[in-house]
């Protein structure tokens, strides 16, 4: 994650992210007839979440029609990220009323998802020798 953490030194949005992601094994988005775009600096973004109520949050604060939608993480990185890198459409990670989100590559956030899995998997079995 380290060129994330350089273009956003203070910001500890994504880390947490993907430290709960991981866990749960699924993230939230926006949905309505289709999962949530959005524009920040003229970048498309898909708004992700790593609860429920950060993402209600964030629709309500933007005005939407969309509600927060659970995502598993075998649909996000076999479906959505694809469409995305086909699209020029970035992850938007937590954007919040004040701050807006941490725009990724799918493809990086394919990678660190999986890895985010992978350490939680860890700390919750253990390692196998």
């Amino acid at each position: 994650m380290s060129d994330v953490a350089s273009e956003h030194p203070n910001d500890n949005r994504y880390r947490e992210f993907l430290q709960e992601v991981g866990k749960w094994e699924g993230l939230w988005g926006l949905f309505h007839h289709g999962w949530l775009l959005h524009t920040h600096e003229g970048q498309t973004f898909c708004p992700l979440f790593a609860t429920r109520d950060a993402a209600q949050r964030w629709g309500a604060s933007i005005r939407t029609n969309h509600v927060a939608g659970a995502i598993t993480l075998v649909d996000v990185i076999e479906h959505l990220i694809p469409d995305w890198q086909s699209q020029n459409i970035m992850a938007g990670i937590c954007p919040t009323p004040a701050l807006g989100p941490v725009l990724i590559r799918p493809d990086k956030l394919s990678a660190y998802l999986l890895g985010a899995l992978k350490a939680a998997m860890t700390v919750q079995f253990g390692r196998k020798s």
